[in-house]
C-alpha cells in the first residue's frame, strides 16, 4: 500500500497547527462542523499532488461546488488569510519517503513607503498596499536522506486569469489521490469505470453494486453516460435514472475499485444515502481497499454511519486492524488536535453510547 503514515499541517484553511499520526488503511475522520475534517482531506490530495500548481484553484472549485473558480481565490488556503505565512504540509508515506510542500503567494508592495516594517506579518490579502499576481508551490521529496527540491508556478493577470504556467522540471509524481467531494454530482466515477472496464475488474463493482440494489446485473460506459442492466428490464438505463443515493454509493465503489489511485479521499460519505445502505457501503470499502491495497480516507458527521461502521468489523474481524479513527477537535488551550480511536474504543463507544464526534476540552 503506498499511502501515508502520518501528516502535519501548518497555517492552512482554518488550521494553524494540526499533526494526525498512525494512519492506517482506512481513516475516518469525525467532528463538530467547521472542526476542520474536510480541509485535512484537501491537504492530503495537496500533499499527493504536490507538483500541479492549479490544484489549490481545482480544490477550491470542488468546494465551492463549481463557482468562481478564479487563481486568487487561492488565498483562502491560507490562515486568517494572512499571505505572508505560507500554508505548508508535511507527510511520511509508507514506503518511508517524506513529502513537504508550501504554498506562496509573492507579494508586491505597492506603496513602499507607508508599510511599517513591524507589521509585514499582518499584510493580508485584504490591504490595498499588496498585489499578488502568481501562485508558487515548493516542494521536496526525501529518499533515503536525498533531498531534492523543486517548485511550480502559475502567474496570472489582474483579472484573475490564467497568463503562465511552469511545472517542477524533473519531478515525475509516483503517488496519485482521488477525491469524492461532499457535493453529490460531482466526481470522476465515468474515468474510474472505464478503467476498470478495461483492466476486465467491472465485476468488483458490479458485486457491489448488487448489494445496493439485488436486481442490478451489469454496468457500462457509453457514449451518452453510464448505464446499468435490471433484471426483468429489457435495455440499459441511465445511472441517473436512480437517485442521487445510487449515483453517491457508485461514485465511492468505483474509486475504491479503481487501480490507478493508491489514495481515496471521500468527504461526507454520508451524503445522500439512506441508513440502509451504511453497512454495505462500509464493508465495500474495507474489503476493495484490500483488494486493490490501497488507503482512504473518510469524513463523516454521521453517528449512524459509526453504528454501522462497528457492526461491520463485528461481523468482519479480518478488517478491524485496517481502522483508525480521528475526533478533529479545536481546543481553546491546544488548537486544533486529533484524538485516534481503534476499532476496539469504536466498539466500545457505540456500546455504551459514548459520543466521540466531538470532545469539549
Amino acid at each position: 500500500m503506498d499511502g501515508f503514515k502520518n501528516v502535519e499541517i501548518k497555517n492552512f484553511r482554518g488550521i494553524e497547527h494540526l499533526t494526525i499520526d498512525d494512519f492506517s488503511r482506512v481513516n475516518v475522520f469525525i467532528g463538530q462542523n467547521g472542526s476542520g475534517k474536510s480541509s485535512v482531506l484537501e491537504a492530503l490530495l495537496m500533499i499527493a499532488g504536490m507538483s500541479n500548481p492549479e490544484l489549490p484553484r481545482n480544490i477550491n472549485i470542488l468546494r465551492s461546488k463549481g463557482a468562481s473558480g478564479k487563481f486568487l481565490d487561492v488565498r483562502y488556503f491560507f490562515h486568517n488569510l494572512a499571505l505572508l505565512n505560507p500554508p505548508e504540509i508535511s507527510a511520511k508515506q509508507t514506503t518511508g519517503a517524506k513529502r513537504h510542500i508550501a504554498l506562496k503567494m509573492p507579494i508586491e508592495f505597492i506603496e513602499h513607503n507607508e508599510i511599517d516594517p513591524n507589521q509585514i506579518a499582518q499584510i493580508q490579502r485584504s490591504d490595498s498596499m499588496v498585489q499578488v499576481n502568481q501562485v508558487e508551490m515548493d516542494f521536496d521529496i526525501t529518499e533515503n536522506d536525498d533531498v531534492k527540491q523543486y517548485k511550480s508556478t502559475l502567474s496570472f493577470n489582474q483579472q484573475g486569469l490564467l497568463k503562465e504556467r511552469t511545472i517542477a522540471d524533473g519531478y515525475q509524481e509516483k503517488l496519485y489521490a482521488s477525491l469524492i467531494p461532499a457535493n453529490i454530482p460531482t466526481g470522476n466515477y465515468t474515468s474510474d469505470l472505464s478503467e476498470l472496464i478495461k483492466r476486465k475488474m467491472k465485476h468488483l463493482v458490479v458485486d457491489r453494486l448488487a448489494l445496493f440494489d439485488k436486481r442490478i446485473t451489469a454496468i457500462e460506459v457509453l457514449s451518452d453516460g453510464v448505464f446499468v442492466g435490471i433484471e426483468g428490464v429489457p435495455e440499459l438505463l441511465p445511472v441517473t435514472m436512480h437517485g442521487d443515493g445510487m449515483f453517491r454509493y457508485l461514485m465511492i465503489v468505483a474509486a475504491s475499485a479503481n487501480p490507478i489511485s493508491d489514495v481515496v479521499l471521500i468527504d461526507e460519505i454520508e451524503n445522500g444515502l439512506h441508513y440502509s445502505v451504511y453497512k454495505n457501503l462500509w464493508e465495500a470499502i474495507f474489503a476493495l481497499s484490500t483488494t486493490i491495497n490501497k488507503q482512504i480516507f473518510v469524513t463523516t458527521h454521521s453517528k449512524e454511519t459509526l453504528f454501522r461502521l462497528s457492526e461491520m468489523l463485528e461481523e468482519h474481524k479480518e478488517y478491524q486492524d485496517a481502522l483508525r479513527l480521528y475526533t478533529i477537535e479545536k481546543t481553546k488551550r491546544e488548537g486544533h488536535q486529533a484524538y485516534k480511536y481503534t476499532y476496539e474504543g469504536l466498539a466500545e463507544a457505540c456500546k455504551n453510547n459514548v459520543e466521540l464526534r466531538s470532545i469539549v476540552l
